[in-house]
């Protein structure tokens, strides 16, 4: 049952607001070049979690970000991808905070209780600050409920806007707009934030944390790629695009699919249910993270509210005070703080690990110096993707 719960708390992790940027960024290359670029990010992510996933079992139990920084690249690395790490998946909570506060106020008015501006965001925070407060097992039971709706309700989807889908949609390709999609995608498959609170509730089993990491990463893989087809097939390529330049969810979107009222309702629940996973997972690692900076070794009572706090309060303030930040904080998110965290810290620390300090490595083929050089090329070629959309949008 661990196993399969860690499988699901990954899968969670991924399958978020990511989602809902996905089709966005992949529609305007088309359905084709969509699934080739989704299945390059996430086997690219799929590798450098089993680089981070060695690294981390070389450390103690209850090691972060900042333990395994500071004992392989020093102060000024510790420092460094603490501060790459507390931007990268505050970038996410406040692209999380931008798209369910309004969902879920939206459930809330339809037993007749309103919730609007920055209320929304303090009812979000509220309800899965408890949870993240609560402790793991509380986070775990929520987010394995979250899940298995999630799964439901996309199977819902399917079924329903499968009828519109349009073979022309599919069909139309533009290859030279699927590199823009890659920061996003790496917002969506990223998962390495809970390997290390992954280790300590699988027991540091390295047989269980690679089948949860293979087949935790997988899963989200098979559902992007259904999703972007049901997406680009079914939603007019001029929709999908207004909702990129506004800078809001794909439900944005989900009106023009079907005019049917089920699938706009389940549309918002799925939604809902993949921001709620993804925002327990970051804020798990969060906690653990912070937690892990403060040198405390309990992480319970007063002084986990205290780090939920900390987790919560500044994207609660970013996100209200901008709500149609979505689309930019994923994109800054893959394009900066993946890339670096989720890219280039795990190849850099198993370099080390392996080359400097002769730590013993089981990775086969991915430790090779080639292959991690090759994986470095491709994490800063995705960096100036970013550089370059930024620029262009300034």
């Amino acid at each position: 049952m661990r196993v399969i719960s860690g499988t699901f708390l990954i899968a969670g992790t991924m399958i978020g607001a990511g989602m809902l940027g996905i089709p966005l960024v992949t529609g305007a290359s088309g359905f084709l070049p969509g699934i080739l670029v989704t299945t390059i990010v996430w086997f690219f992510m799929y590798c450098t979690g089993l680089l981070f996933l060695e690294v981390t079992l070389w450390m103690p139990d209850g090691s972060n970000v900042l333990s395994i920084a500071h004992r392989f690249l020093g102060k000024g690395g510790r420092l460094f991808s603490g501060a790459m790490f507390i931007f990268l998946y505050y970038c996410l909570m406040i692209a999380y905070f931008a798209a369910g506060a309004p969902l879920l106020a939206e459930g809330f008015s339809a037993f007749g209780i309103t919730f609007t501006g920055w209320e929304m965001f303090a009812l979000f925070g509220v309800v899965f600050g408890a949870v993240v407060a609560i402790g793991p097992k509380s986070i775990d039971r929520v987010n394995i409920m979250m899940s298995i709706a999630m799964i439901a309700a996309w199977f819902v989807l399917i079924g329903s806007g499968a009828e519109d889908v349009k073979t022309e949609r599919l069909t139309s390709t533009k290859w030279s707009s699927m590199l823009f999609a890659m920061p996003v995608l790496f917002s969506a498959f990223g998962f390495h934030n809970v390997i290390p609170s992954l280790c300590t509730y699988l027991k540091r089993d390295k047989r269980a944390l690679r089948f949860a990491l293979f087949w935790g990463s997988l899963l989200p893989l098979i559902v992007y790629i259904v999703w972007q087809w049901l997406i680009i097939g079914a939603v007019p390529q001029e929709t999908i695009a207004q909702a990129l330049r506004e800078g809001v969810p794909i439900t944005t979107a989900f009106q023009s699919v079907t005019g049917e009222t089920l699938f706009i309702r389940v549309g918002s629940f799925f939604a809902f249910f993949a921001i709620v996973t993804s925002t327990l997972g970051v804020a798990f690692s969060m906690v653990d993270f912070l937690g892990d900076g403060f040198r405390l070794k309990e992480r319970t009572g007063l002084k986990r509210l205290g780090l939920t706090l900390l987790t919560f309060i500044p994207p609660f303030t970013l996100a209200a005070l901008n709500p149609d930040i979505f689309t930019t904080a994923l994109g800054v998110a893959g394009g900066f703080g993946e890339a670096f965290l989720n890219g280039l810290l795990p190849i850099g620390l198993l370099w080390i690990g392996k080359y400097s300090y002769k730590l013993k490595a089981d990775l086969t083929w991915l430790e090779n110096k080639g292959v991690l050089a090759l994986l470095t090329v491709y994490t800063l070629f995705v960096i100036a993707i970013e550089f370059k959309i930024v620029f262009m949008s300034s």
